[in-house]
This record gives structure tokens, sequence and C-alpha cells, in this order.
């Protein structure tokens, strides 16, 4: 439990923004677009230091904008899943490395699953 960790090593407080990003990321990624709120800036971590592929829901499409600023160095491409040359760019972008952020999602096709997955 938390709460028993936090008494063993003598903690007052636990915040997890601070474990696990220093203050100069945080305001990198606001000056990025990114909302200084708790939950953007979590969900932030989360993105970013998760194991699994993020999978956003994202009607405001901050987040969605201020990932595409924020990974512009990472060989970023951004498809529609509805667009005609979706498989043919999700295929270039695991060869090649790319990191793909794929909008518009109705529903996950079967041919993301095993990458989803990391298989």
């Amino acid at each position: 439990k938390l709460a028993d960790w936090m008494e063993c090593v003598g903690l007052e407080s636990f915040d997890v923004r601070k474990f696990l990003s220093t203050e100069s990321e945080q305001l990198i990624w606001k000056g990025e677009g990114l909302p200084s709120d708790d939950l953007s800036m979590e969900n932030a971590l989360a993105i970013l230091q998760g194991e699994q592929c993020p999978f956003l829901v994202d009607p405001s499409q901050r987040a969605t904008e201020w990932l595409k600023v924020h990974l512009k160095e990472s060989r970023l491409e951004v498809i529609n899943q509805q667009d005609s040359n979706f498989t043919t760019a999700l295929e270039l972008a695991v060869r090649f490395g790319k990191t793909l952020v794929i909008q518009e999602v109705d529903g996950v096709e079967p041919l993301l699953y095993p990458l989803l997955r990391k298989n």
C-alpha cells in the first residue's frame, strides 16, 4: 500500500508528477501547449512513460495537438484511420520506426491488435 510505503520511507506526501518528471520537463510541456492542470500533466506522464501504447479519447484535440508538437523531432506521422493509405502508412511506420498518431478512430482495426499488444 502507498501509505505503508510512505510511512516506511518517512514521506508525509507523495506527488506522482514530481516522482516521474522534473519541473523543467513540465514547463516544457506547458510551453508546447499542454494544459497545466493536474489531470493533463498526469496523462502526459502516462503517455510518455507508460509501457502500453496510449489510446486517447480527445474530443477537444488539445492533447493530440500537444503530442504533435512534443514528438515533432521523433519522425512523427499523423494519419486518419479512414484514409485510403492507412495500411501502407502503418506498415511503413512499423518498418522504419516512426511514431504514428492515428486520428478519427471509430473502432480498433484487427490489424492494430498485435501492435497494441507489442507482439
